[in-house]
Formats: structure tokens, C-alpha cells, sequence
């Protein structure tokens, strides 16, 4: 079975990131029970919150929840995180393409639909824990209980682009590894020791009612390593072999896909729920 990374603040050499474990342990040191004893995945939430977490550093390129977020009520009057105009602005060109179809897998019509991790994610438990991480961010920082710097994840000065990213196998999944730079008032200059430990301070949404194991932050030198994707595969994604669900912004109608967790052996991607309308679900071949 598939199994995602934490979230870290780790040094730029790669081999210093540790995953779900151990330091030293990859995927195939750890056996599928110590696995799914390391990295619970109640309801397939935690997962989710992870692949969140990535796409929006991927696509945002910063950790300010309070500003790029609002909380709404959608379908069936369901408390929901969304993107403000401030969190759009941030993704630029990209529209926020994979943070906007994990986000729409909190409406209920959703629930059970998709696969994180091997686990069907329950909609209802997502939003839930999404919108409470959301309310104790913004409580955390309105006391004035959770500083930290003002930073971009990505900027890469040689190409003067969001592109300053790498990818690695890791213990979980892969590591996708991001600079973490002073934004453009401060000249993309690096940040100190202290800073990087203090965006620690940014990821408190990240574990609304109760703890998440795949987000274990780790402060070090220059970068950030994300890795859950959650099997929808953004830009760099190389690892696991089973699709159950993919975002893609072109067709991907008829690639062959299986999904143990819908009982899919012989699959193709169908883009066919109106609710994610850019995700493609794995269906069983009739």
C-alpha cells in the first residue's frame, strides 16, 4: 500500500530528511503494519490535510492560512474552507488548480468518493477538521501565540521562477523538496536560523481535532520537503503505481487505473462527478 511522507523544514541535502519512521528507513524497510501504525489515516483525513498542505505550497507558495482562506457554508449548509481573493492572487497564473479540487472534496456529495492513502475519505470529516484547524490558526495568531515570517516556498534566483523544487524518493512517498526564501518586498533574501523554525507556527490548521502524524515539521536550514499528494499527482510526482483518483487539466479519459480500495482491478479514469470537474476517478471496465 501506498504511504505518504510528513511534512518538513529540513536542510537543503536531501539526505538528511527523515520519513515516517526513522531517519534511516525507507519504503521498503518498513513493513505495512508499522506503517499503518506510524502513519494513521483515520477516514483518510490525514492524508487529505497533507495533500492540502502540499498543493498549497506548490501553488500558493506561502503558509498564510488566516489570509488565503475563509470558512463558507456549501452544500447542505456544511461549514467548508475556501480560497479568498488574496489566496487566488497568491497562485497567479496557475489558478490554484490542485488546491482548489482537494478543497472541493470536502462537499458531502463527495463523501467516499475518493481514496487517500488507500483509505475512502469521509467529505464531512474533512471539512470539519479543516474549518477547526482554520478557527485555531486564526486564534493562535490573533494572541499573538503563533509568530512567524513573512516567506515564499519555491523562488529559485537562477530562474527568477516558482521553481525551486526538487523530488526524491522517500521513506513514504516522495519527498518533494521546496526553498524557502524572504517574498519579493524582502528581495527573496534567505531566512535565519529562527525564522524557519518559527513556520512551525503556520501549520497549526493542520491538526483540527487532533493530531496529524504526516504533518512532522523539522527546522533546519533553507528548505521545506512536502510529500502526500494523494494520489492526485501534481507536477513532479513519481512514485505509486495505482491511480484512484487524478487531477490533470487535460483529458485523461481511458488511461488505465486500478484501485484497491474500490475494488477497481481493471480500470480506466473517467471524468464523470461534476463536483471535482478537472479530477479523474478510477472505474472498473465493464
Amino acid at each position: 500500500m501506498k504511504k505518504f511522507a510528513p511534512l518538513f523544514v529540513a536542510a537543503a541535502a536531501l539526505g538528511s530528511l527523515q520519513g515516517c519512521s526513522s531517519e534511516t528507513a525507507t519504503t521498503g524497510e518498513l513493513s505495512a503494519e508499522d506503517q499503518a501504525a506510524t502513519c494513521a489515516n483515520p477516514e483518510g483525513t490525514n492524508a487529505a490535510i497533507a495533500a492540502l498542505a502540499t498543493a498549497i505550497t506548490q501553488e500558493l507558495h506561502r503558509w498564510q492560512i488566516t489570509s488565503d482562506f475563509y470558512v463558507y457554508n456549501g452544500y447542505m449548509n456544511q461549514q467548508m474552507l475556501g480560497l479568498t481573493s488574496a489566496g487566488l492572487a497568491a497562485c497567479g497564473d496557475n489558478g490554484c488548480f490542485f488546491t482548489k479540487n482537494i478543497l472541493a472534496m470536502q462537499d458531502s456529495r463527495m463523501d467516499q468518493k475518493v481514496v487517500f492513502d488507500g483509505v475512502k475519505l469521509s467529505s464531512w470529516s474533512f471539512a470539519s477538521r479543516l474549518v477547526t484547524g482554520y478557527g485555531n490558526q486564526v486564534s493562535c495568531q490573533r494572541n499573538n501565540a503563533c509568530p512567524f515570517p513573512a516567506h515564499v516556498f519555491g523562488w529559485n534566483p537562477a530562474t527568477s521562477q516558482y521553481d525551486g523544487f526538487t523530488t526524491a524518493p522517500g521513506a513514504c512517498d516522495t519527498l518533494f523538496t521546496f526553498n524557502a526564501n524572504q517574498p519579493a518586498s524582502g528581495n527573496h533574501a534567505p531566512l535565519t536560523a529562527t525564522q524557519i523554525g518559527q513556520l512551525k507556527n503556520a501549520l497549526v490548521w493542520t491538526s483540527g481535532n487532533g493530531p496529524n502524524p504526516y504533518i512532522a515539521f523539522q527546522a533546519s536550514a533553507s528548505t521545506v520537503s512536502i510529500d502526500p499528494t494523494g494520489q492526485l499527482n501534481p507536477p513532479g510526482q513519481t512514485t505509486g503505481s495505482e491511480i484512484c483518483q487524478k487531477a490533470s487539466r487535460t483529458s485523461l479519459i481511458g488511461t488505465p487505473c486500478t484501485c484497491a480500495a474500490m475494488n477497481v482491478t481493471n480500470g480506466t479514469l473517467k471524468n464523470d462527478d461534476p463536483t471535482t470537474p478537472n479530477t479523474y476517478y478510477c472505474r472498473q471496465i465493464q
